[in-house]
């Protein structure tokens, strides 16, 4: 249970950074990249609120 509460705020974490990044493309630079880095993060941030929604049921479940 600790260990699914430490897991957890890592993934919280790592989805505020990717949030951070998300915001971060806003700023002028080439469109190519723009998306391209839009699409990673935005991926990534897809992932990891799947992997907190599946770490909360796990915890709740119990």
């Amino acid at each position: 249970m600790v260990v699914r509460i430490i897991l957890s705020f890592l993934v919280m974490a790592a989805s505020l950074f990717c949030l951070f990044g998300l915001k971060a493309t806003l700023e002028p630079m080439p469109p190519g990249v723009q998306w391209t880095l839009r699409g990673i993060y935005g991926l990534i941030l897809i992932g990891n609120i799947a992997g907190l929604i599946h770490l909360i049921r796990g915890l709740f479940s119990r």
